[in-house]
């Protein structure tokens, strides 16, 4: 196990309840402990670009990017219908948020 490794083990088993009590409790509403990845990730296929940009600004716009690429690579790996649905209707507006924050950083 690495470095990497543990530190991403301790990001997917942490919440912060006093963010998302404030910007998306109804995200995951039938687990009030899931970790901040799985509230991220539901919020990335329900995307609004104000919420975005909220995650964006609490836990850094890399680790929003990170949860979409996985998200990306797992719902790929599982092709479930369902859920390939959720991720290609979310897709463009994600790619869209994420595209003019990475290009806000860079002005």
């Amino acid at each position: 196990m690495t470095t990497g490794d543990v530190l991403d083990h301790a990001h997917a088993a942490q919440r912060d309840y006093e963010f998302w009590r404030s910007h998306g409790a109804w995200l995951v509403w039938s687990n009030l402990n899931a970790s901040d990845s799985v509230m991220i990730m539901h919020a990335l296929l329900k995307p609004n670009f104000h919420l975005l940009l909220a995650i964006a600004a609490r836990f850094g716009l890399r680790r929003l990017k990170t949860e979409w690429e996985e998200l990306k690579s797992d719902t790929e790996t599982l092709a479930l219908p369902e859920e390939i649905r959720a991720l290609e209707y979310a897709k463009p507006t994600v790619e869209r948020c994420l595209k003019h924050m990475e290009m806000a950083l860079h002005r």
